[in-house]
């Protein structure tokens, strides 16, 4: 476990992450942080301050100057990142003159924080450094990731990192990273353990402190593999088990709510890190080349090819979404700069469809969810002629696929299933595989709302002949669905059946709206209520529930039936 965290430690880069880390280290073992990393600010030296007893008991004020990674000759004494020169900063200047008043009169502990070790041709340069500026006043200390790591395990901070029963699923998710799928199962049987240790509102604090550094432990050991899958599965697990926990600190105030708003923070910053990377290292420098991505699935079975390619698409969307989310909290407005962003993103997003084909149809009826959140995001971009284009190309591939029995859309969700499908070219196994969809609703919505006519017309067509014995249903989150919606861990929700397709659409529109404005259950979830509304849309894809229409019906309704939209 020793092992394990030190090569973690070593392989964190300073800004954003291994100083991150270390202010709640340090809260933990008993310290008073006093200050933490900033961008933009003069820092002089002192990444991280803080007030605590020393090895000898006495209380001293310890001033932090955190390097990443293994401390090498060149990185002692040159370079903006390098670590000398913020020494001499903190004795010439921060000493002097930065201390607060009432931590003049303690004694000064200057720590070397260093991510990894001190290498063997550099550690003569830092004795003799340090022997020459300690005084009866101001003294040194050595923290490598060594170090750093017996804090972990040793003494009280030992169970609260981890209990000992739960290492062998922590240890199992990080060592299987590249099998997503297994180092997913056992992330969650972790996530599942320190969630039934829950007893107290600190617990939920605690527990999510410590999703929070298990996770970063796996994304680490996953960058460092090139292999982000099951981080990035892992992540979302992470936030929704995480905002669950958090629930009842919603609308209070105290200390212990402004710890957990802290702990989410860290787990919001550390998801969009995670989806970001996944984003730059696999999928957008693919997006471009013809079938790239679709080869990249590594399968001669379309089935595999569609399933990897919404699900990469769910995850473009949703990280674009979080993305506005950020930009757009506490009511800022885009800059030029974020604009020009997402778009970028949302254009990749239809330059990654142009270009596999697969995309242009899903083959499971549930996929609905990931062209509900793209299209939702696009909507926001005025990427209003590609949506059209996209929505008109699938809609004509769905008549085609009905009429020749080809592979259509199917209610069917086990794999097995999906492979075999259509298992029969008859009218009798389509009606067995299209009983139900909430896809169809979901296209004809987007292509009434913005004028397609034709595709309405077509969609209203394949309704009322091979497709007329399909139930065509909303999803709308109910009373439980706050309860069950982030765990998924009981059956929520309910369906609103027979939709119409009738009156050009207009007949659903209507409904549509109609539900958008009357109270809802949509409105009463808690990340709802608290403005973060791309949680909801995280669960939805990781739960394999519908997006509900409450979130993407205002973005294409009509002046006079539109709600505000969410977020």
């Amino acid at each position: 476990m020793k092992l394990l965290l030190s090569d973690y430690l070593g392989s964190l880069k300073e800004r954003g992450e291994l100083d991150a880390i270390l202010p709640d280290l340090l809260s933990e073992i008993g310290f008073h942080v006093i200050s933490r990393p900033a961008i933009g600010v003069a820092q002089r030296g002192v990444d991280i301050a803080a007030v605590g007893k020393d090895r000898d008991g006495v209380r001293k004020l310890f001033l932090f100057s955190v390097k990443a990674g293994d401390l090498t000759r060149s990185e002692w004494d040159t370079g903006i990142q390098a670590l000398r020169p913020s020494l001499n900063e903190i004795l010439d200047e921060y000493i002097p003159q930065r201390i607060l008043p009432q931590h003049k009169g303690l004694k000064v502990v200057i720590c070397l924080v260093v991510g990894g070790v001190v290498q063997q041709a550099v550690q003569s340069l830092v004795t003799s450094f340090i022997k020459k500026h300690t005084t009866r006043r101001i003294s040194f200390q050595e923290w490598n990731g060594d170090f750093i790591a017996g804090l972990l395990l040793n003494g009280p901070l030992r169970e609260k990192l981890l209990p000992q029963p739960l290492q062998s699923s922590f240890r199992k998710a990080v060592a299987m990273v590249d099998q997503p799928d297994v180092s997913y199962e056992h992330f969650a049987r972790l996530l599942s353990a320190l969630r039934a240790r829950v007893v107290k509102d600190k617990d939920r604090i605690l527990v999510t402190r410590q999703i929070n550094i298990c996770l970063w432990v796996l994304f680490v050991w996953a960058r460092e593999t090139d292999n982000l899958d099951a981080a990035y599965r892992a992540s979302e697990l992470a936030l929704l088990n995480a905002w669950d926990l958090a629930k009842p600190f919603i609308g209070k105030k105290g200390a212990g709510t402004k710890e957990m708003d802290a702990a989410l923070e860290q787990l919001f910053a550390l998801h969009t890190t995670v989806a970001g990377l996944f984003l730059e290292r696999k999928i957008l420098p693919y997006v471009g080349r013809r079938h790239a991505l679709s080869f990249a699935v590594n399968s001669t079975e379309p089935t595999d090819v569609n399933l990897a390619m919404f699900d990469a698409l769910g995850r473009l969307a949703a990280t674009g979404h979080w993305m506005l989310w950020s930009w757009r909290r506490g009511g800022r407005e885009l800059d030029d700069k974020q604009i020009a962003t997402i778009r970028m993103l949302v254009a990749d997003g239809f330059r990654m469809i142009g270009n596999n084909p697969s995309l242009s149809l899903p083959l499971m009826d549930e996929q609905a969810i990931e062209l509900a959140m793209f299209l939702s995001l696009a909507s926001q971009t005025g990427h209003v002629a590609d949506i059209e284009g996209w929505l008109s190309e699938m809609v004509f591939r769905l008549k085609f696929a009905v009429a020749s029995h080809s592979r259509y859309p199917t209610a069917l969700t086990e794999y097995p299933d999906l492979l075999a499908h259509p298992r029969a070219q008859t009218d009798e196994y389509r009606q067995e595989a299209t009983q139900a969809s909430v896809l169809i609703p979901l296209l004809l919505a987007f292509a009434a709302g913005l004028g397609d006519m034709r595709s309405v017309a077509t969609l209203q067509e394949l309704v009322a002949g091979p497709l007329a014995h399909c139930t065509l249903q909303l999803w709308l989150p109910d009373e439980d669905s706050e309860k069950h919606i982030y765990l998924n861990d009981d059956y929520h929700g309910a369906g609103a059946a027979d939709v119409p397709a009738s009156a050009g659409g207009r007949d659903l529109l209507d409904i549509l709206a109609a539900t958008c404005k009357s109270p809802n259950a949509f409105d009463g979830l808690s990340a709802i209520r608290a403005g973060c509304f791309p949680l909801i849309l995280t669960a939805c894809r990781h739960h394999r529930k519908p997006v509900p229409p409450q979130y993407w019906f205002p973005l294409l309704a009509p002046a006079d039936t539109a709600t505000k939209p969410t977020g």
